[in-house]
């Protein structure tokens, strides 16, 4: 087991190292830092000075290998725009972002997982179709156009919830019923898919002829063995989750990394976009990593194979 863990976290850090060469080299093949941020008619001589203070005059290989350098001990550089460190800059806007994605996560989990369940527990029922069509509705609706009705509904016709900021609780509703219907939708549709395949396993099946309780069943069998494979995409969930932070905090003007990542592009503040986007891969990778020695923890034929 030891050596499979070695194996997946070398892959994950070779993953890192490759999402980190990627982002630096795209980033920069977008232009010439200092033109962009300066202008094209800017004096040559303030962009030659902008070029040095930065090390942007340095081969771009070069400039990599100084980034790689500096990202081990955690300096990812100076913002162009607030000449801050990036990464106060971005701690700054984690927290904001953090204490929305985590009461998402758990509404998601709530009411995704369960209805998933529910539904496959009355499969070919009216229950069964009537959560499959509200998660396909759920799943097709846009983060931002699910936003906007939100605003348009409940803060500009009846004046219930704020429109912005996050100072109060009531804030915190819109942001979180947008995120948490489609990141619901996709837990519930592959919750009731884990759960089908779960109650025609042999150990079900086997319980049923020993004339256990069918809650019994269900509790002690087939939700364990579905949760196994629900285990899988929980990785995925915080890559789909940050994406939609991104765009909702857009819509309901939420200080977070998502509206500093909007800010960022739209000034040209590579730094900070480049950290952002490393930030959300590393995150990403670190669940997955995280997934999978969980799932060779809790299930053995992994271990086997």
């Amino acid at each position: 087991m030891a050596a499979l863990i070695l194996r997946i976290v070398g892959r994950a850090l070779l993953t890192l190292l490759l999402l980190t060469a990627c982002v630096f080299f795209v980033l920069h093949m977008t232009g010439d830092p200092a033109r962009l941020m300066l202008g094209t008619d800017a004096d040559p001589a303030a962009i030659e000075a902008f070029r040095e203070q930065w090390g942007l005059n340095r081969p771009l290989w070069e400039q990599f290998l100084v980034y790689l350098q500096k990202a081990v001990h955690f300096d990812m550089g100076m913002s162009y725009m607030t000449g801050l460190p990036v990464k106060d800059v971005f701690l700054t806007a984690l927290g904001p972002t953090l204490n929305l994605m985590i009461p998402t996560a758990i509404v998601t989990l709530a009411i995704g997982i369960p209805a998933g369940v529910i539904a496959a527990l009355h499969r070919d029922t009216a229950i069964d179709r009537g959560m499959m069509v509200a998660s396909v509705f759920g799943y097709a609706v846009p983060n931002f156009f699910m936003g906007v009705i939100l605003l348009l509904i409940f803060s500009i016709w009846l004046g219930w919830l704020p429109s912005y900021g996050n100072s109060t609780p009531w804030h915190y509703i819109m942001p979180i019923v947008t995120m948490a219907t489609s990141e619901a939708a996709i837990f519930s549709r592959y919750a009731r898919s884990a759960m089908i395949e779960a109650m025609r396993l042999p150990c079900v099946r086997a319980a049923r002829m020993r004339g256990l309780p069918e809650s019994r069943i269900i509790w002690l069998h087939a939700l364990p063995n579905a949760m196994l494979s629900i285990l899988t995409i929980l990785g995925f969930f915080l890559g789909t989750l940050v994406a939609g932070a991104v765009i909702t905090e857009s819509v309901f003007s939420w200080p977070g990394v998502g509206k500093l990542l909007v800010q960022s592009v739209a000034n040209r503040d590579i730094p900070v976009v480049q950290m952002i986007v490393l930030a959300t891969g590393a995150s990403l990778v670190t669940a997955n990593l995280l997934m999978d020695i969980l799932a060779l923890v809790v299930n053995p034929r992994l271990r086997k194979g």
